[in-house]
């Protein structure tokens, strides 16, 4: 399933602020002033999740509905490094996936690694980097072809350039890492869709974020698609978990959770990331100090 690649190019399928109210005082904000405050927190954030690279681990498996004996029937896992990059001169960031071993086997690489590439940071290499990952898309396991697996697609989504694609709902309160947030439903009303099956077919998104009421900032994302009614019939999550990165003061994807149901068995995943870091444009992958 990828994303529809005019316009605002969305992850690789397949995206304060106003004077604060305390959350313990009478006067709450709006659920509009909470969807504001998310878009400033997406527009900032997008100026400095850039050239990023991360240690990802990704575990895949294959288990049977319970109707169907319930027994895991493959497995698969992935070592790779992650990439947050921007396109040069624009709002867009794309997360692409560089698989080095898999099951522990080494793959076989081209002749430039995508970090070379990266580090041109031009359009053409961009393109370049998103061709190697959908390539690398190969690797995953079951029967699902997906490059929506990645840990920014629900943050593309939801940047203010689509707001108007979306409606909004306020779902509640909840603690998430210790902080108190609000969970906002969204869904994908208007077609064409932001992601589509790979086919020119739409794939309405819908799903949950949890944001800080006063900073927009997001600690936790969940993106659903497909279903009966949907150009992809069969129901897919897809969870994200964000905690703050202390040597680069951000609020980064810790571990993404997917499961994809069909007819007689269930796809899982469950990534973590690690040792994040800016690289340069001499194609050298920096630890910062």
């Amino acid at each position: 399933m990828p994303a529809r690649t005019s316009g605002r190019v969305i992850g690789i399928v397949a995206v304060v602020i106003v004077g604060g109210v305390s959350v313990c005082g009478a006067q709450q904000p709006t659920l509009d002033i909470v969807v504001d405050r998310l878009g400033a927190y997406l527009v900032d954030y997008e100026t400095k999740v850039f050239q990023l690279a991360a240690d990802e681990r990704y575990d895949q498996w294959v288990r049977r509905l319970p109707g169907y004996g319930g027994e895991i029937v493959g497995r698969r896992k992935l070592e790779s490094i992650f990439f947050l990059v921007r396109l040069p001169d624009s709002h867009s960031w794309h997360g692409l996936r560089d698989v080095s071993r898999v099951d522990g086997t080494a793959v076989t690489r081209p002749d430039r690694s995508m970090e070379a590439v990266l580090s041109e940071r031009t359009i053409d290499a961009v393109e370049q980097g998103l061709a190697m990952a959908r390539a690398n898309a190969k690797y995953n396991i079951g029967a699902a072809y997906r490059t929506i697996n990645v840990p920014l697609q629900t943050l593309e989504l939801l940047h203010p350039q689509h707001r108007s694609q979306f409606q909004f709902t306020a779902a509640g309160q909840a603690r998430v890492a210790g902080q108190q947030v609000w969970q906002v439903d969204f869904a994908e009303l208007k077609k064409p869709s932001i992601i589509t099956d790979g086919f020119g077919g739409d794939i309405l998104a819908r799903g949950r974020v949890w944001v800080a009421p006063l900073t927009g900032a997001v600690l936790r994302t969940e993106l659903r698609v497909g279903g009966p009614t949907s150009a992809f019939q069969y129901p897919a999550s897809i969870t994200v978990e964000y905690r703050r990165d202390e040597r680069l003061q951000l609020l980064l994807p810790s571990e993404l959770e997917e499961t994809y149901t069909f007819n007689i068995e269930v796809l899982h995943g469950r990534a973590s990331y690690r040792n994040y870091r800016r690289f340069e444009t001499s194609g050298r992958v920096v630890t910062p100090k």
